[in-house]
């Protein structure tokens, strides 16, 4: 392997960790995204199981 200057090692690990920061945020917003949809879904269908529950 050739010399790599210290310059470029720097960017190159200063560039996976800015990488990193980034997909670890989408993937964080994913889940919420994921989370709040589940929750309405589930809450929509207790709501559901009330109102058939009241009707019986």
């Amino acid at each position: 392997m050739g010399e790599v200057s210290e310059r470029s090692l720097y960017l190159a690990v200063l560039l996976s960790f800015a990488a990193g920061v980034v997909v670890g945020w989408q993937a964080n917003r994913q889940r919420r995204k994921y989370l709040d949809w589940r929750k309405k879904r589930l809450q929509d269908k207790l709501q559901e199981t009330q109102k058939r529950l009241d009707l019986s």
